[in-house]
């Protein structure tokens, strides 16, 4: 009788995390039938890996089937950190973020959303657990006939709710974004695309700059009516600019967002990503093109933003995974005005990616821009969210600097050029819901509402036909960038679509679906 009870409590031990993911769900108010599917498919695959490791006599089967628990194990911890920031369930678009993340990243988000004690008091639970299936045996054991049943049981079990398995998905997704990036390598990475037919640009000089950010929502903007002055630079140059007011962005997150926005692929057809990208289109145009990135090109893979920046005539990553990713937005500089300073190339159009504002806020910006320190506004008043809004504000006046800084610079040249600066998605910043960041499951409107600004030299306008003051209401998203950046940048090609331009007059609101079935100008 006393080796069951020391049984029972070392089970209890080995099922602690399936107990403490079915009590979030219980407190966050998770569906019965969620609650159910989840528990009982995690309750039978621990107890089929247990059953496993304690009935096989074979040492190296005993390793291996003790290595899937301990990754199990691992899963299940990341989900129950996802389900307590975002309430809710991993899924592929966590997935495929995490397979292009790195360490500097991984470092950052424990740091925005994880406590210090936390990564330690999984490394405990894990060495426990270890010790436990390399050292401990069950009574329960001896019955080997009853350790068969069960094990078939918990495969039949495990298989009625495999929908439910993080585990699974996180193998078969990994598999699907190999094949996917391999793919698409062999197409995208070129300079030019077949797709793209009777590609021209009349143009003999010009010099275009798309600034392409990254987290910043045009809700913490201040040029766009927030209450702080977090657009300080912009807002002395307001008249020069145009707003567009209600763009968004097809994704939120960086990976899935610009992989729409850069390519031919959309909501309908994301597969069309492989016929072409801006880059493609603009060097078939006879542009020299460049990308400028303060993010770093490599992670658990190399990014999809990297795989598509390929194309580029010129590609420069002033960040790599062996130096600091603390660098600021700034040191794209020197290298915008080196490729403006070159005189052998005339038409030229530069990609500038910057770290923006992006999560760890405070590391997006300088001591000297440490200006906001008083109390925010909030539905959600604590003194985490008052840092947080803090933080993320500061980040976005600093952003706000570089930006006009960039628009300075291309000014000066005084010559046929435009900036045009967005961002790749937004973040939610104790706004809409009580937290911070962006995650499709959650999904409010500051994480797709992002800034779409243009600067127009003087020279440019001279060939406008008009302007672009009866557009700027116009409900638009950036899956269709392909077209309004051809248009903007004056090139022609068989396969352009006026309807999907912003700048068109031709132009046709089209529905924004941001998921299956959820489009995003009709839901409440």
């Amino acid at each position: 009788m006393k080796n069951y009870v020391k049984d029972g409590f070392v089970l209890l031990y080995l099922c602690l995390p399936i107990l403490i993911y079915m009590a979030m769900m219980v407190a966050y108010d998770a569906s019965m039938r969620t609650i159910i599917k989840e528990t009982v498919f995690n309750a039978s695959v621990l107890i089929l890996l247990l059953s496993v490791i304690f009935s096989i006599g074979n040492k190296v089967v005993k390793i291996v089937f003790s290595i899937f628990l301990l990754f199990f194990y691992i899963i299940l911890f990341i989900q129950i950190l996802v389900f307590y920031n975002f309430y809710n369930f991993i899924d592929n678009a966590i997935l495929y973020t995490a397979f292009e993340t790195n360490s500097n990243e991984v470092v950052g988000f424990f740091n925005s959303y994880g406590k210090w004690y936390q990564p330690l008091l999984v490394i405990f639970y894990l060495y426990v657990a270890s010790r436990i299936l390399f050292s401990y045996r069950f009574s329960l054991t001896k019955y080997k006939i009853a350790t068969i049943v069960l094990c078939i049981s918990c495969i039949a079990v495990g298989y009625k709710f495999i929908e439910r398995s993080a585990s699974l998905l996180t193998i078969t997704t990994y598999s699907e974004y190999q094949e996917f990036t391999s793919q698409l390598s062999k197409n995208i990475t070129k300079k030019t695309s077949s797709h793209f037919t009777n590609v021209f640009n009349k143009e003999e000089q010009a010099l275009y700059v798309v600034i392409v950010g990254e987290s910043t929502s045009m809700r913490n903007m201040g040029i766009y009516g927030y209450y702080r002055d977090t657009n300080p630079e912009l807002s002395k140059m307001k008249d020069e600019l145009y707003l567009f007011n209600d763009v968004i962005s097809p994704r939120t997150h960086t990976i899935l967002s610009l992989d729409r926005i850069l390519s031919l692929g959309d909501y309908k057809k994301p597969e069309n990503n492989e016929l072409g990208t801006v880059f493609q289109l603009a060097n078939q145009a006879g542009f020299k093109t460049y990308w400028i990135s303060n993010q770093e090109p490599l992670g658990v893979n190399e990014t999809l933003v990297s795989l598509y920046a390929r194309a580029a005539s010129e590609q420069h990553f002033v960040t790599n995974t062996k130096q600091s990713s603390r660098k600021l937005d700034d040191v794209l500089l020197p290298l915008l005005d080196k490729v403006i300073q070159d005189s052998q190339t005339s038409k030229k159009i530069v990609f500038l990616h910057l770290k923006g504002t992006h999560i760890f806020y405070r590391n997006s910006y300088p001591p000297s821009f440490d200006h906001f320190k008083e109390e925010p506004r909030t539905n959600f008043p604590s003194e985490e969210a008052f840092q947080t809004i803090n933080e993320y504000d500061n980040a976005v006046r600093y952003n706000d600097y570089i930006v006009s800084l960039i628009i300075q610079q291309v000014k000066k040249q005084n010559t046929n050029s435009y900036v045009l600066y967005f961002s790749d998605h937004g973040d939610d910043v104790y706004q809409d819901y009580n937290g911070f960041g962006h995650h499709e499951g959650i999904g409010t409107n500051a994480m797709y509402q992002t800034p779409f600004i243009v600067w127009l030299s003087d020279e440019y306008k001279q060939r406008l036909n008009g302007d672009f003051n009866g557009k700027l209401e116009r409900k638009y998203i950036l899956e269709d960038f392909i077209y309004s950046f051809a248009e903007l940048s004056r090139i022609e090609f068989d396969q352009f679509q006026p309807q999907k331009s912003i700048f068109s007059n031709q132009f046709i609101y089209k529905e924004r679906f941001i998921s299956p079935g959820v489009n995003y100008d009709e839901r409440n």
